[in-house]
């Protein structure tokens, strides 16, 4: 069975609509010496895609990093993915994927209602 295929099976949440800094999120990364400042751009109980908002520091992360979650606005929901970690899964310049390890422990629907 193909993991990435199970990845995107999951039901994403486009966040477009919600201003960028009510999705930024600061990530400490294994191959990193600082925390990165990223914007989430869509989010899934599995994982999300993300962009790190400096170029010079998207150079930093790498595909199969483990990053760690740190302080995270997200819509006023404080706290919501702090701690989480993730593994990178694919890098397209300042553009990321992740998988959460583990998985969120809400559902769609829940995910959903707490970014409205």
């Amino acid at each position: 069975m193909n993991k990435v295929d199970d990845r995107r099976k999951s039901t994403r949440i486009d966040l477009k609509s919600m201003n960028c800094f009510f999705r930024q999120c600061d990530i400490a990364a294994s191959t990193s010496e600082k925390d990165l400042d990223i914007t989430i751009l869509d989010i899934s109980q599995d994982g999300m895609k993300f962009m790190i908002n400096s170029g010079s520091d998207a150079k930093q992360l790498r595909q199969a990093d483990e990053i760690f979650i740190r302080g995270c606005i997200f819509n006023d929901n404080i706290g919501f993915l702090s701690s989480q970690k993730a593994v990178t899964v694919w890098k397209e310049n300042t553009l990321f994927g992740a998988k959460f390890t583990p998985a969120l422990e809400v559902d769609s629907a829940t995910l959903s209602k707490m970014i409205s």
